[in-house]
């Protein structure tokens, strides 16, 4: 005799989906869109971009170039984006890097690739020396 609850179980066993997997997506999803509009609230940046990629050594990482408002509101701006990382993406470890210009397409998007081989040099010497990232 075959029950609702039986036929539930044979039905998730044909998922080749893994909901806890899918939850995990939803959550970076969600932390993202979050740490994007975070970003765009705060007062001492003027523009930003965030690209999530794997860097050697360092693994899955977001990576957070913004352009602030002021040259003296570079370490404030550092501190806040770097603060709103943690917050929203707490599992990824998080990169800040001051930028005089975010690399754009002629359409507008972020260049992505070029945003990340600007922003390498700054997150080594970070990397080098933490005192320098306190600055």
């Amino acid at each position: 005799m075959s029950t609702a609850l039986d036929e539930l179980y044979a039905h998730d066993e044909l998922y080749a989906h893994d909901r806890f997997e899918a939850d995990e997506q939803t959550g970076f999803d969600e932390g993202f869109a979050a740490l994007e509009r975070e970003l765009l609230e705060l007062p001492c940046v003027r523009e930003c971009a965030v690209v999530h990629t794997r860097l050697p050594d360092l693994g899955e990482t977001v990576v957070v170039a913004f352009v602030p408002v002021a040259g003296e509101q570079e370490a404030s701006g550092r501190r806040a984006v770097l603060a709103a990382c943690e917050r929203c993406l707490p599992w990824l470890f998080g990169q800040v890097v001051a930028v005089d210009a975010i690399p754009r397409t002629a359409a507008g998007d972020v260049r992505a690739g070029a945003l990340i081989d600007r922003a390498l040099p700054q997150i080594a010497r970070d990397l080098m020396s933490p005192v320098a990232m306190s600055d």
